[in-house]
This record gives C-alpha cells, sequence and structure tokens, in this order.
C-alpha cells in the first residue's frame, strides 16, 4: 500500500510541477534567441522554480518507487498524470480539451488500468 502512495503523490507532485512550470512560461512570454542570462531568468522565475522543485520531489519519490515495484508495473501508472494534467490545464488556463483529446487520454487510462493489473 505504501508504494501506492508514493506512485501517487509522484504523479500528482508531477502534475503540480508541469503546471507551475507553464503558468511561469505564460508570465514570462515567448522565449525569442534564449541565452544563458535567459536560461537564469526562467529558472528563478517564481512559478518556474516551485515547479522545478515539485518536478525534483517528484523525481526523488519516483526512484523510491523504483525500489519497491516492478518497472514495467510502475511505469505505466505515471500516465494517470495525463488525465491530471488535462483536468489542471482546463481549470488554471482555461484550455480547450476536445472531445478526440478525451478519448485518447480515456484510452490511455485503460491501458493503464490493464497493465496495473498483476
Amino acid at each position: 500500500m505504501k508504494s501506492y502512495m508514493l506512485v501517487i503523490l509522484s504523479v500528482v507532485l508531477g502534475v503540480i510541477g508541469q503546471l507551475f512550470m507553464k503558468k511561469g512560461m505564460l508570465v514570462l512570454g515567448p522565449l525569442s534567441n534564449p541565452d544563458l542570462m535567459t536560461f537564469f531568468h526562467i529558472i528563478f522565475q517564481p512559478w518556474v522554480l516551485c515547479g522545478l522543485i515539485s518536478y525534483g520531489m517528484a523525481m526523488i519519490l519516483w526512484v523510491a518507487v523504483l525500489g519497491r515495484l516492478d518497472l514495467s508495473y510502475a511505469y505505466p501508472l505515471l500516465s494517470s498524470g495525463y488525465v491530471l494534467v488535462a483536468l489542471g490545464s482546463w481549470w488554471m488556463f482555461g484550455d480547450t480539451v476536445s472531445v478526440s483529446r478525451w478519448a485518447g487520454i480515456l484510452v490511455i487510462s485503460a491501458g493503464v488500468g490493464l497493465t496495473a493489473k498483476k
């Protein structure tokens, strides 16, 4: 049971990381001629930085998961993040998620359900 909680927490932190980094890039706007200073400007943008920290925490938890579960079993569980990213981007950014995109996410989720059975 503890392994599954680690997977869930890793997925949630990864999703939060993606949403925060997107928020930060919306604040910064499109990149043009990125150089080293632009790179540091991006990394230290508060939303992006929080996203990177969240992503880093997800990675650390994922390493703990890999020590407990088979990779062929655990890795497909990461794709549950697709559903959460779609919902989060719709909620936070007003993204339009088309019926075909939801259908694709449903197919992926069905695949995850099949692979999650031991």
